[in-house]
């Protein structure tokens, strides 16, 4: 299902298109122009909590960065959103060796070593660089035997979608649905200028919720409560 499809759903879910009437095109129509923007934003936050819980799957992938002999500091992903996995890691397969966080982070790192951002050697650690876009540095600095050496990494890219023609990232119509669902009751909450606080109490809202929920688990939960005894 593209982003238009969805807010084609939502806007009927909410019978602002109703019976025969078409469907939108475009983001761009005048017919429905409140509607389609308010829609489109339901349709984003929803999204970005989904990505903030770690639900999606679309959202894994990988790539690699080439490293550079004396430099430091290394851009990530232009879609970046955080490390996959709970103990972050970057995997330099030449030395098939994982390269993990420096325990404390470059402020742990810069009163253990005064010379770490000239200290050339393995780079046996990463930390994060704070600057205006996210990227990492390395513990040693990369040595010249370092240079041009692929480091692969595993991270949760961006899946909020922006232009009509972008794919919502779900596997299957029973989970977009189920989505399309929650973000309508978000949007109706949005015109009826409710508190959105108050949106998780909402029946129809954890109906919803919870059906998605269920359908992106990769296998069926436990129905039983407490011990089960053989």
């Amino acid at each position: 299902m593209d982003f238009i499809t969805g807010v084609n759903r939502l806007m009927r879910i909410n019978h602002i298109i109703r019976g025969d009437d078409d469907d939108i095109t475009t983001f761009a129509e005048t017919q429905h122009a409140a509607h389609i923007s308010l829609a489109q934003i339901a349709i984003q936050d929803e999204l970005a909590d989904l990505i903030s819980d770690r639900l999606i799957p679309y959202e894994k992938t990988n790539t690699t960065l080439s490293l550079v002999t004396s430099t430091r500091t290394y851009a990530l992903a232009s879609d970046f959103i955080r490390f996959y996995g709970t103990a972050p890691s970057l995997y330099d397969s030449t030395d098939n060796v994982r390269i993990y966080e420096y325990p404390g982070g470059e402020d742990r790192l810069k009163d253990n070593d005064y010379q770490y951002k000239t200290s050339e050697g393995a780079p046996t650690y990463w930390y994060w660089d704070n600057t205006t876009t996210k990227q990492v540095a390395f513990y040693n600095v990369p040595q010249s035997s370092y240079n041009g050496r692929s480091i692969s990494y595993d991270y949760e890219k961006s899946v909020s979608v922006t232009n009509s023609t972008d794919v919502l990232p779900f596997h299957n119509d029973e989970e977009a649905f189920s989505f399309i669902s929650m973000a309508a009751r978000r949007f109706a909450f949005m015109v009826a200028e409710k508190e959105l606080g108050i949106l998780s109490q909402d029946m129809t809202y954890s109906s919803a919720t919870s059906r998605l929920y269920s359908l992106l688990r990769f296998s069926d939960p436990s129905h039983q409560y407490g011990r089960a005894y053989l």
